[in-house]
């Protein structure tokens, strides 16, 4: 049987999230494993930031959020993890993060809001066939939306 030595859950602001990162936890103490979570600000595009506020301003607070939501997710575990947040496109951070680490798995959720990409959405879609290692894809939602 394969075991799994270094594992990397990514994350995103939802609560939906939370199964995969359960998900890890539960294969990191079966294997006995190190376990890492990921979440990765996306890059805010200058279309949808005309009129609001400036970009940099967008940024921070997503990046300000997104720490908030790791370091709670960290402390809500009952296991060692270290946690990684990344500026720029998931899927395309997420494999470069397991790459530079080494981990033998990366766990993605899909709940299936994005349009063409239903069935596994774009971020899980674009681990999937990104990735050199195995790629554990979550349903996060009961039905496709």
């Amino acid at each position: 049987m394969l075991k799994y030595k270094h594992i990397l859950a990514a994350t995103d602001m939802h609560d939906d999230c939370l199964p995969i990162v359960a998900r890890g936890v539960d294969f990191a103490k079966q294997y006995k494993s190190k376990l890492s979570i990921i979440n990765v600000v996306p890059t805010v595009p200058y279309y949808m930031a005309a009129g609001l506020s400036s970009i940099p301003e967008i940024e921070s607070q997503l990046e300000d959020e997104s720490t908030e939501r790791l370091e709670s997710i960290k402390k809500d575990i009952d296991y060692a993890v270290e946690v990684f947040l990344r500026h720029g496109s998931p899927k395309v951070e997420i494999v470069k993060l397991g790459e530079k680490l080494g981990v033998d798995l990366i766990i993605v959720g899909s709940h299936g809001k994005h349009g063409a990409q239903l069935l596994l959405g774009s971020t899980s879609s674009g681990v999937l066939h990104r990735s050199l290692c195995d790629v554990l894809v979550v349903r996060t939602s009961k039905t496709p939306k």
